[in-house]
């Protein structure tokens, strides 16, 4: 039992940053209806941005995470207007900017690669390497870190979405972006805002996360696909069901690399099969979306 509970610590540690992943590409697809594919590549972006916060800047632990994150809303700034903005205002379909932001995707992963070589890169842990116990379950410092975390974020997000002025802007434009900008809504600024606060999420991700596994250049893909599989199984539409979806995919790995009769390598596959499965089965994922009244 003591067992099953210590990997359930880690199994929540690594759901939290599936599903800080998908809260990214929720934030943006909300009231964009944009997959950005490269959030996973703002996660890389976030974890060498540690590393040279804490190792070559030297910067204590704090500032050099509010560091990473004005950069990464930078990030997600200059990304909109590089490859999205331009698009809309001409009228291009949905497909034109999710295909331009795949190129920016090699352009980050790129980027970092010839600046770093491919050995991993230390990300520093917020607390030091070290073990708690908090009655039955125990863990390291650095995942009861993230889940702490993770849970204010999705705690501010869902306040931000359900009771506050501005999330009825973005929900407004998510419904009807035509009837949204005749009520005097901004659609650019809400474009912009979505991409800012999705860059600084995956960055947040990237940090927690780096300090488990690293900085490293290829880092980006698999936490992409995760966090898009934990938004398919959670919900498209649902704050809670990013992190609900990657909760029950970080068990789903956990569980399968313990106690399968299977080699620890498959578990990789665990993700495409539950995207799949719910696909399929339950495209909506485990919680639909709200009908909203009008």
């Amino acid at each position: 039992m003591r067992d099953f509970l210590e990997l359930a610590v880690s199994a929540a540690a690594s759901g939290c940053v599936y599903g800080l992943v998908a809260l990214a590409y929720l934030l943006i697809m909300r009231p964009t209806g944009i997959v950005n594919f490269a959030v996973g590549e703002w996660a890389m972006l976030g974890a060498f941005g540690a590393y040279v916060a804490s190792s070559v800047v030297q910067l204590p632990y704090a500032a050099g995470v509010a560091a990473v994150l004005l950069a990464m809303v930078a990030a997600g700034w200059l990304t909109e207007r590089i490859a999205v903005r331009p698009l809309v205002e001409r009228g291009a379909p949905v497909l034109a900017p999710i295909l331009a932001l795949l190129g920016m995707l090699v352009v980050f992963r790129e980027s970092i690669s010839l600046m770093f070589s491919p050995d991993p890169y230390p990300v520093p842990y917020a607390f030091g390497f070290g073990r708690l116990e908090l009655g039955p379950l125990a863990g390291s410092y650095q995942s009861f870190f993230i889940i702490a975390v993770s849970l204010v974020v999705f705690a501010a997000t869902w306040l931000f979405f359900e009771r506050t002025l501005a999330g009825k802007c973005f929900e407004a434009v998510a419904l009807n972006r035509r009837a949204a900008a005749l009520m005097g809504i901004n659609l650019a600024r809400v474009t912009t805002l979505s991409f800012a606060a999705g860059a600084a999420v995956a960055g947040l991700a990237g940090v927690v996360a780096g300090a488990n596994i690293s900085a490293h250049y290829l880092m980006g893909v698999p936490l992409a696909i995760q966090g898009f599989t934990a938004l398919v199984v959670g919900g498209v539409g649902r704050v809670e069901g990013a992190l609900l979806g990657g909760l029950l995919l970080a068990f789903a790995e956990q569980l399968t690399i313990r106690y399968a009769p299977i080699p620890a390598g498959y578990a990789q596959g665990v993700p495409f099969l539950l995207l799949m499965l719910f696909l399929l089965l339950r495209p909506t994922g485990l919680l639909s979306a709200r009908e909203r009244s009008g």
